[in-house]
């Protein structure tokens, strides 16, 4: 397998085997180029300092310093039941997901604990809030109230924004029950098990990815492809189609989209075509790229 990264890489967060004795500041990567090769790879976590990948001989590092310190710091965040967004942080203990403020560390003591979320498989953080995702595809978040729209709902006296509740617009979808759901920034989106992509979210102040970004989930066209796998950026978003190919859309200003311009309101595809690799997944960081390939023909 093999692993692309494009963006932002003040931190060396791109590198998994640094020039030794390097002084020279890290460029931005601004086209997808192969970092690291391996019988296993899954990214664990990307943010805008620190890469965490699983491979056959363990977890790699890139980011912040040579040895990884500052990633090994967030291994706690590896889970796919735990989070961290500006707000606090959150995980799933037990059946019952806690969240703490910033500046504590996430103890069931310590936090404020949400029961009424069952078997929860995935947990992921904006920047005000947090999505959850249970085994039979239903999806809660619960947030800040003055960015109401990244919460996909109504919020009401029972069901306030602090409080997990329930995104009905995503129950009953025509292409099944939701299997997956990724944030970052103001952006929430989730996929269906037939291979629909569903958006929401927004800041007033800022421009959205998707020109139709709201408070409600709507359905995300992307050349009319459906989609195998999805994820999103502080202001960009990957998708990987069920055809093989890789769309990108958003802003582009550290070259997070493997494209020449600085940003594009379309969906593009990334022109990457690895010669005798099949493209398996797509990860975002706040602002970087990650495509997972396998060799399509293996010895």
């Amino acid at each position: 397998m093999h692993l692309y990264a494009a963006g932002f890489n003040a931190w060396k967060q791109l590198e998994f085997s640094p020039l030794e004795d390097s002084t020279e500041e890290p460029d931005d990567i601004a086209a997808f180029q192969k970092v690291l090769s391996d019988k296993l790879i899954e990214v664990q976590y990307a943010d805008l300092t620190c890469t965490i990948v699983n491979t056959s001989t363990g977890l790699q590092y890139a980011g912040f310093d040579g040895e990884g310190i500052e990633c090994r710091l967030k291994e706690g965040l590896l889970s796919s039941t735990a989070a961290i967004a500006g707000n606090g942080q959150a995980y799933d203990g037990h059946g019952v997901i806690t969240q703490c403020a910033p500046q504590l560390t996430s103890t069931e003591e310590e936090g404020k604990a949400f029961s009424g979320m069952h078997d929860i498989i995935q947990l992921v953080a904006y920047e005000t809030g947090f999505v959850a995702l249970s085994r039979d595809g239903k999806v809660w978040t619960w947030g800040d109230e003055r960015y109401s729209a990244t919460l996909g709902r109504e919020t009401t006296i029972s069901s306030p924004a602090e409080s997990p509740g329930l995104v009905e617009d995503l129950e009953d979808l025509p292409s099944g029950k939701i299997k997956k759901i990724a944030a970052a920034g103001y952006t929430v989106i989730a996929l269906t098990e037939g291979h629909d992509l569903y958006a929401w979210g927004g800041h007033p102040a800022r421009q959205p990815i998707l020109h139709m970004l709201s408070g409600n989930p709507s359905p995300v066209d992307v050349e009319e492809n459906d989609i195998l796998d999805c994820s999103v950026g502080e202001m960009h978003m990957l998708v990987l189609t069920t055809r093989g190919d890789v769309y990108t859309i958003g802003e582009n200003s550290n070259g997070q989209l493997g494209l020449l311009s600085q940003k594009t309101v379309e969906w593009v595809k990334v022109p990457l075509s690895p010669r005798g690799e099949a493209i398996v997944g797509v990860r975002a960081g706040q602002r970087s790229s990650f495509i997972v390939t396998k060799n399509a023909h293996p010895t």
